[in-house]
């Protein structure tokens, strides 16, 4: 499944009626704090119902996240792409931090934080009021 159909999914997911994702539902036992650093991808995908992997972007976002919630990090975690991992049944959703064949980062996110992660997906204007415009470092003399 290309990248925007499973967004278009994962957003129909987070819409349709259920408590907050307050649990961890399939990924429980992943998230307490006695578990090893990285877990094999293989087995959190047998887990999951689906799978959204995130782009560049969106992978750097989410490692910033990790790294800010506590217990604060020093450390970027390992890996070099990201992916939402969904459990249907409980309405939860993992993001997870992959490093080849293991998920080394991984935390639950309400669908209030999937919603910013799916919107650091979306283009932005690049007009002159767009909060992306690089206002404070401009490239042309003005002499």
């Amino acid at each position: 499944m290309r990248t925007l159909p499973k967004i278009l999914a994962a957003l129909a997911f987070l819409s349709s009626p259920a408590r907050v994702f307050a649990e961890a539902g399939a990924f429980a036992e992943w998230l307490s704090g006695d578990q090893p650093e990285c877990i094999p991808l293989g087995a959190v995908n047998k887990a999951a119902d689906g799978s959204v992997p995130l782009n560049g972007d969106q992978f750097q976002f989410v490692r910033a996240l990790f790294v800010a919630i506590p217990p604060v990090s020093d450390e970027l975690p390992p890996g070099d792409r990201a992916a939402l991992f969904l459990d249907g049944a409980n309405k939860a959703v993992m993001v997870g931090i992959i490093d080849r064949d293991w998920v080394c980062a991984r935390f639950t996110a309400p669908d209030s934080l999937v919603n910013l992660i799916i919107e650091v997906d979306k283009e932005r204007s690049s007009g002159p009021d767009s909060p992306r415009e690089d206002r404070g470092s401009s490239n042309e003399r003005t002499d």
